[in-house]
């Protein structure tokens, strides 16, 4: 009987603890500890005796549920310990019931091989308890070399006046040896106005690269423009990857290399994207993972029950959800590894400016063999889609019209399925909440759509001007309380519950937007401004006052709505027009986009735009 071969391993994920630099709060992220303990490194935690601590956390639980796929049948689960304690190595199922897989003493230099079977389908982890005072170092979970050798990658940073906050995510990533040799380059396409290299800290954050640091000065052509400059320069260097990342993100580094270790153990080369925490509330989740609704063509959450999870409070030790598989369509840019491959098969991004292009991106590349895998236990904090006013302000533009865009390139609905009765619905939405500014530049977006794809590249750069034009002849523009010179007071709405007030609601609103406001012509009227907080700003309070101020995402500044018969008679029409005009003309318009859809995502098409910055 022949001797098994010897394995060999490579670590697919490090045990991290939390630094200086990481959001305040979130030790529970990474474990939970019962009894005295004190982090002492990165890598090592100290216990006291009696204490417990427990791995089943967000970063210290391997998610091998999002590695089912890689065929590997055992991991090794090793640690340095001073001192002696007991290691109980746990995980879940399918289902998500917890499950005891191994239980030993250890001491020294200490390793376990796992055996995986369907008790550990879901996570896995250890916990440690400690009878007497004891430090662990540099745990970690090896699985058996893959044939594919170690992947390498090049960094691609857009920014836009974001200079802090862009020479502290430099920094970050070379804060972390391991990080740091694994990244050939560092491409950051700055944008803006405020120029990164005149920011004074960035010599300092730039010293530890060299030369891998590049930054490329261009003209503003959107997230879409960045991120395709740095996955086209990807293309100069050895790296087997790209990974795109957003400029205004708390950085936790070893997310870069679990992400590098799943693609090396991959089938098809997918696409592996980090999950977003709110960095406004540092242990909640924003989303478990995307999906593009196919009936109205929206994205959405796989599991809306996760949105907005507490994980200090839900491991995967506490909640069955967690252990379930979850197919993603896309993951979004704030942090997301695509292979380079890919980006030579199907091109770089659209020129889409911003929203959409993820997504977009995604669905491209699906079409061609390549899933994404959104990775749990890799992540970075991010300001959340909550705190920020893209269906008020000049993104709205971008919102629709390259929403209508991707359906026309990927719907298998023959005119767009629920699209564009949705669509209807948000635009009378606008209307009802005085929001004749987005109401315009939705019919913009429409207009610009009808008029073929050709103009998604001459219109890159004109486009944000002239919808902030628009927004501002509508009187939607964002102003401070200090611009109004006008009494406020604070109103406290309370929304219909049930179908019948909200059908009593609805006939007061349509009421009211018939009635003839009172006030003087061309000015405010006699009535007091009504304020409104973000989340009060909906169809069943705007729609019964004349004028408000509706706050921002942030509360710091605001829009001043007016009320006005003619303009709302005028925006109505206009996205009833739109909707029938767009469901006659959809057929031909959808082959047009998908004859273009190649050559505007080529790297000819790019360099031709960046030429002219």
């Amino acid at each position: 009987m022949s001797a098994r071969p010897e394995i060999t391993w490579r670590p697919v994920q490090r045990i991290v603890l939390p630094d200086d630099a990481v959001p305040p709060g979130t030790r529970d992220l990474y474990v939970r500890v019962d009894g005295e303990s004190e982090i002492v490194g990165r890598t090592s935690l100290r216990l006291g005796a009696e204490a417990h601590a427990s791995f089943a956390t967000y970063f210290g639980g391997f998610p091998r549920v999002a590695w089912a796929d890689t065929g590997f049948d055992r991991l090794r689960l090793s640690l340095r310990i001073d001192g002696e304690a007991r290691i109980h190595v746990r995980g879940t199922d399918a289902a998500g019931m917890v499950r005891d897989l191994a239980d030993s003493s250890a001491s020294g230099d200490w390793s376990l091989e796992l055996p995986l079977d369907e008790r550990s389908a879901g996570w896995i982890w250890f916990d440690v308890d400690a009878s007497g005072p004891v430090t662990l170092h540099d745990a970690e979970w090896s699985a058996p070399e893959p044939a594919r050798p170690e992947t390498s990658v090049s960094i691609a940073i857009t920014t836009f006046n974001r200079s802090d906050d862009c020479v502290a995510l430099i920094a970050r990533l070379a804060s972390d040896p391991q990080v740091k040799k694994r990244i050939l380059q560092v491409v950051v396409t700055d944008q803006g106005t405020q120029q990164i290299r005149s920011n004074p800290g960035f010599a300092e954050a730039a010293r530890p690269w060299g030369p891998l640091l590049r930054v490329i000065e261009q003209d503003n052509l959107g997230g879409s423009g960045g991120f395709s400059r740095g996955m086209l320069e990807a293309r100069s260097t050895p790296a087997s990857h790209v990974l795109v990342l957003d400029d205004d993100v708390n950085l936790e580094p070893e997310s870069l290399l679990r992400m590098l270790a799943r693609a090396e153990h991959a089938q098809h080369e997918p696409l592996i994207g980090a999950q977003m925490l709110r960095l406004t509330e540092p242990t909640r989740l924003h989303s478990w993972g995307e999906r593009v609704n196919r009936r109205r063509f929206w994205w959405e959450p796989v599991h809306p029950e996760l949105a907005g999870l507490d994980l200090a409070e839900a491991g995967p030790d506490r909640l069955p959800v967690l252990s379930e598989p979850c197919p993603v369509d896309f993951n979004g840019w704030w942090m997301c590894l695509i292979p380079l491959s890919v980006v030579e098969s199907v091109g770089a991004s659209l020129p889409l400016f911003i929203k959409w292009d993820d997504a977009e991106f995604g669905l491209r590349a699906a079409a061609a063999g390549h899933r994404t895998i959104t990775l749990p236990g890799a992540a970075l904090w991010h300001v959340p889609w909550t705190a920020k006013d893209d269906g008020l302000d000049w993104q709205a533009y971008y919102q629709l019209r390259n929403r209508l865009i991707a359906a026309l390139l990927h719907s298998p609905r023959r005119r767009g399925g629920a699209l564009l009765p949705d669509m209807l619905a948000l635009d009378v939405n606008h209307v009802l909440c005085l929001q004749y500014g987005s109401a315009a530049v939705r019919r913009a977006a429409v207009r610009d759509v009808l008029e073929g794809p050709g103009h998604l590249v001459t219109g890159l750069r004109s486009a944000p001007g002239r919808v902030r034009a628009i927004l501002a002849e509508e009187g939607q523009a964002l102003q401070t309380r200090e611009d109004l010179s006008v009494a406020q007071e604070v109103a406290v709405p309370v929304a219909p519950r049930g179908a019948v007030a909200t059908a009593g609601r609805l006939l007061r609103v349509l009421a009211h937007q018939l009635r003839r406001r009172v006030g003087a012509p061309g000015g405010l009227p006699m009535r007091e401004v009504v304020t409104l907080r973000r989340e009060h700003g909906k169809w069943w309070s705007l729609g019964l006052v004349d004028t408000a101020f509706l706050q921002s995402a942030t509360g710091s500044s605001g829009f001043l709505l007016r009320r006005d018969r003619r303009s709302a008679a005028k925006h109505f029409l206009g996205a009833l027009r739109s909707v029938i005009v767009l469901w006659w003309k959809w057929p031909a318009l959808a082959r047009r986009y998908r004859a273009d859809a190649a050559s505007l995502s080529s790297a000819a098409t790019w360099f031709s735009v960046f030429d002219e910055s």
